[in-house]
C-alpha cells in the first residue's frame, strides 16, 4: 500500500470521474451485442446498465465531494490572506521579506 495515496486521491477521483463513463458505455455496449448474440429475447442488459448508472453517481458525488473540498479550503486561504494583508498593510510581503536576514558570508568547506 502507498503511504501517500491520500495525496494522489483527489486526482485519482477526479479522473475516474472522467474516464468512467466511457468504461461505462463500452461495459454496457459489449453486454448489449452479447445479450443480442445470446439471447434476443430476453434483455438482460439493462441491469447492466442500472448497475453502472449507480457506479456513476457515486463516482460523479465522489469528484464532487473532491472539488467542493478544493474550492473551500482555497477560498478559506484566500480570505485569511486578504486579512493579513489588510492587517499589516499594502506592503506587508516585502516588509516581510525585508526582516529575514540573510546567513553570514562563511567559507563552504
Amino acid at each position: 500500500m502507498n503511504p501517500l495515496s491520500f495525496v494522489a486521491s483527489p486526482i485519482t477521483d477526479i479522473t475516474t470521474a472522467i474516464t468512467y463513463p466511457f468504461k461505462m458505455v463500452f461495459v454496457v455496449g459489449m453486454c448489449a451485442f452479447i445479450n443480442y448474440i445470446t439471447s434476443p429475447g430476453v434483455w438482460w442488459v439493462q441491469w447492466v446498465a442500472f448497475g453502472m448508472g449507480i457506479g456513476l453517481i457515486a463516482v460523479w458525488f465522489r469528484a464532487a465531494k473532491t472539488l467542493i473540498a478544493t474550492i473551500g479550503i482555497t477560498a478559506i486561504g484566500y480570505f485569511i490572506y486578504r486579512w493579513w494583508k489588510n492587517r499589516n498593510g499594502p506592503d506587508a510581503g516585502k516588509r516581510a521579506l525585508a526582516e529575514v536576514k540573510p546567513f553570514a558570508n562563511r567559507p563552504v568547506a
